[in-house]
């Protein structure tokens, strides 16, 4: 009997070495599905960050251009400015003709900016809207607005925009910088 079994050329797994293979695949997945969420959420916190971020120099770089007030305000609408310092509903960009510092219809938008997904980014109630001036200044107290995620004031990071208009970001590792997430 035992020279019918060692004659035939069987093919296929035993049970044994399906269940170690099993295994190992469950470790390895064990491993790389927190790393995965980690990536998704730093490029996800990276990619928004980054978007308004290029806005508030786009912003600043038309209002030398145009030789105009340009402000960028949140907004969850996209059709006017947001009383409430939250920015992750979206933005509004616009030339502000008549430097009343508000949206109207009449006054070109140069961007909507969509909501950002499962992050939130607040500035201080004292600067809600940002104004750059001609000279591509951004008078006024400095304003930082900062961008969270759901894992907290360890992965935050902060655009700071300076009275020059300088753009700047940070995070909370950066040296003598600390981020409140609310």
């Amino acid at each position: 009997m035992t020279e019918f079994y060692r004659n035939k050329n069987f093919t296929g797994f035993t049970l044994l070495e399906l269940m170690v293979t099993i295994s190992i695949l469950a470790i390895s997945l064990s491993l790389a599905v927190p790393a995965m969420g980690d990536f998704i959420q730093n490029q996800r916190l990276r990619s928004d960050s980054g978007r308004l971020f290029m806005d508030l120099l786009y912003a600043r770089s038309m209002a030398i251009n145009q030789g105009q007030q340009i402000i960028i305000c949140p907004s969850n609408s996209g059709s006017e400015c947001s009383d409430e310092p939250t920015w992750e509903l979206g933005w509004l960009l616009f030339i502000d003709t008549n430097n009343d510092r508000e949206y109207q219809p009449t006054e070109q938008r140069l961007r909507v900016s969509a909501a950002m997904e499962t992050l939130s980014a607040h500035s201080s109630i004292y600067r809600r809207k940002i104004r750059f001036f001609p000279d591509g200044s951004a008078a006024g107290s400095a304003a930082t607005i900062t961008i969270c995620d759901p894992r907290g004031e360890k992965f935050a990071r902060a655009l700071v925009i300076a009275n020059s208009g300088r753009v700047r970001q940070v995070r909370q590792s950066d040296q003598g910088i600390e981020l409140v997430c609310s």
